[in-house]
């Protein structure tokens, strides 16, 4: 008869679960992207932040990772709204993990730079100590001379890195992570934008060219959009394909573009055949069946750390004419961004050229694959070379 041993571990009291942080795994990460909710303000054009975040959600819960987008409402009025609303929905979820209705959550990552201050990341990090806060920045090096605030609140939070244990830095664009870890000393996450490449429609429809061309110039009026040479690219290109021309641009919300405005409508006004067609700022699903019907994009834009509009064109099968400053698309899809002529010569060969989405596609594919991994690398604590 076989005597069972003794193993004093059967009868030992039940061990806490230990933290994330300290014994990290896919399953007991539980990530929270925290947006501002600007679809709420009529004419916004920073819908792309939460569409970016519901694609990173979509993909990481493919990739085994438990995920959530929150939303937070806005109120003009009150700075400090948006923080007591993500303060009051993180202690109630800590009451629910409590409870052993969910788990505790893990990490919460903030998308842009502007609208939860440094102090109040500090409440938050001394509030819920086994939480890691990261603030995540959207926007290029560039890009930071309209960011209000974003600079000092940048450096601040790389300051509250240095003396808290639950606080990061990140941005979703090498340049970016490069620039702020060299010049500060403090290693800056890269956790890229995730797009959701199983919403490609397929087959492409085929864009047949007919006495029409549709050109789209989808984004805010920001300067470093570049907007004014997309037009006059436009224009040029029409007249060298001898057809009318519509420029399809997002009306409001200049973001200190207001001169360029004036300027696009003063090129169209009285021009034969050419008109701009203003498409007010809509949901992702609309914007999508809007960029469809375009013949080409343009996107000549100076600084971008991933630009949406782009990846939305590849998933409906429209190229874009782009620049350096969006490296994962083809080198064949980059323009001279200060030379009209040169996104005219680009947009004739992607019209012309029956495979250049396909090609983007396997681009856009493999960019998105090795952000997976660096977000997986980030929550396993995975050393990265």
């Amino acid at each position: 008869m076989q005597t069972h041993r003794f193993n004093k571990q059967e009868f030992a009291e039940p061990q806490p679960r230990r933290p994330h942080n300290v014994n990290p795994s896919i399953n007991s990460a539980y990530v929270i992207l925290a947006v501002k909710n600007f679809a709420s303000i009529p004419g916004v054009c920073h819908i792309g932040l939460g569409v970016t975040a519901t694609c990173t959600m979509k993909v990481l819960r493919r990739n085994g990772v438990r995920v959530e987008a929150w939303s937070l409402q806005t109120k003009k009025s009150d700075s400090s709204f948006e923080f007591k609303e993500l303060m009051r929905k993180l202690k109630a979820a800590e009451a629910a993990a409590c409870r052993g209705v969910c788990p505790p959550i893990t990490h919460v990552i903030v998308s842009a730079p502007s609208w939860i201050q440094p102090d109040q990341f500090h409440a938050l990090c001394l509030e819920f100590p086994e939480t890691e806060f990261v603030q995540l920045n959207h926007s290029g090096c560039s890009y930071l001379s309209i960011d209000k605030f974003g600079i000092r609140n940048i450096r601040q939070c790389i300051d509250l890195e240095s003396s808290i244990h639950n606080m990061r830095v990140a941005g979703n664009n090498p340049r970016f992570t490069k620039w702020t870890s060299e010049a500060f000393g403090v290693e800056t996450l890269l956790l890229p934008n995730l797009y959701d490449t199983e919403s490609f429609v397929n087959p492409i429809p085929p864009r047949r060219l007919g006495g029409t061309l549709r050109i789209g110039s989808f984004g805010a009026g920001r300067p470093w959009k570049n907007q004014l040479t997309a037009a006059e690219a436009a224009v040029q290109l029409a007249r060298a394909m001898g057809t009318k021309l519509e420029l399809y641009v997002n009306s409001k919300r200049p973001d200190g573009g207001e001169r360029m405005i004036e300027s696009r409508a003063e090129l169209f006004d009285g021009l034969p055949g050419c008109r701009i067609i203003d498409v007010p700022w809509a949901r992702w699903p609309r914007f999508r069946d809007i960029s469809a019907t375009m013949h080409i994009l343009f996107q000549p834009s100076f600084d971008e750390t991933f630009n949406v509009v782009t990846a939305d064109g590849i998933a409906e099968g429209v190229p874009s004419v782009t620049d350096s400053s969006i490296e994962w698309t083809p080198q064949s899809w980059w323009c001279r961004p200060e030379d009209p002529s040169s996104i005219v010569h680009v947009a004739m060969e992607l019209l012309h050229h029956p495979n250049a989405v396909y090609e983007a596609r396997r681009q856009l594919v493999q960019f998105v694959n090795h952000g997976i991994g660096l977000w997986l690398d980030y929550l396993l604590h995975r050393p990265t070379v």
